[in-house]
């Protein structure tokens, strides 16, 4: 399995985590600098949740966008992923505008 598809099935479950609203999850895929993002992006209106599927494009660079889909509209945000200690995490976070 290369590197690339690793992410994607990683990015896949943080994707069903974000839709489930899984917190416990959610907690352990991101560095510091990532969870800071998170929340301050979880303050902000319109979530994942209430999502019926989603899509996730690889913009290269470990950079993926992930579009949530459901009745209330379309969202996308960016996931900026880094390599700690053989574990893919979050480490940046926001909307794609």
């Amino acid at each position: 399995m290369t590197e690339s598809a690793d992410l994607l099935q990683i990015a896949d479950q943080f994707a069903q985590d974000l839709v489930a609203n899984n917190i416990a999850g959610l907690m352990p895929m991101f560095t510091p600098v990532g969870i800071g993002q998170a929340m301050a992006l979880q303050a902000q209106p319109d979530s994942a949740e209430g999502s019926d599927e989603y899509e996730i494009e690889d913009q290269g660079g470990n950079l993926l966008h992930i579009t949530f889909r459901g009745d209330d509209g379309n969202g996308t945000i960016f996931t900026q992923w880094v390599e700690v200690e053989g574990a893919w995490k979050v480490d940046g976070i926001g909307r794609v505008e």
